[in-house]
């Protein structure tokens, strides 16, 4: 048994995201002792940022009412 650690940035994935937000990987791996083919496959979810929303005035029903919507953007791009 093994592990390996392999860090994908933002700028390689990117890319190949598209409107999905999520990445399938696909791992292969052969047995020395034996020459037995193992392959893996894994779908990771991408999570959007969390927001925080706060009332800035009373809500009255059928009314609008000003909200302020916060987040933090984990990507290092607008």
């Amino acid at each position: 048994e093994d592990t390996v650690t392999m860090t994908v940035t933002y700028g390689e994935y990117q890319p190949h995201v598209g409107d999905q937000d999520a990445l399938k990987l696909t791992v292969a791996a052969a047995v020395q002792e034996t020459g037995q083919v193992l392959a893996k496959e894994l779908l990771v979810r991408l999570h959007t940022p969390e927001l925080t929303l706060t009332l800035l005035g009373p809500a009255v029903v059928g009314q609008e009412v000003p909200v302020q919507v916060v987040f933090q953007n984990p990507l290092p791009e607008p």
